[in-house]
């Protein structure tokens, strides 16, 4: 719930910088359980991509920098689907990866990787 909570919380203050447009808060609720339910279902498939990243055995510095990128792809494919799901809500394509950036750098920020679990042992 608390998850949910800041997803919420999140989304609606980042919705005010670009300027996104949603009709009502219920809207923006069921915006941000869709958004939530499609991070679940694609986190597998991110967390397969990056592995099969690493298990190719080019350098490391390559490999860090995809995986950052699969995951901000990850989020961005999210945040598009569950605007394209809603008529309620518009998103630019510039405000959805900007959404998605921020996700990213707020995950970066609160959930810092241990070294030992990192692509750069």
């Amino acid at each position: 719930m608390f998850v949910f909570f800041a997803h919420f919380l999140g989304i609606s203050i980042l919705f005010h910088l670009p300027g996104a447009f949603y009709q009502t808060i219920g809207s923006l609720l069921l915006f941000t359980l869709c958004y939530s339910a499609l991070t679940f279902v694609l986190e597998p498939a991110e967390k397969l991509l990056i592995h099969s990243m690493k298990l190719l055995g080019i350098n490391r510095r390559i490999t860090f920098f995809a995986a950052e990128m699969i995951t901000i792809g990850c989020l961005w494919a999210a945040i598009f689907t569950a605007d394209e799901l809603l008529d309620d809500v518009l998103l630019t394509t510039s405000a959805e990866i900007m959404i998605a950036v921020s996700f990213f750098a707020i995950d970066k920020i609160l959930y810092p990787r241990q070294r030992s679990g990192s692509l750069l042992y």
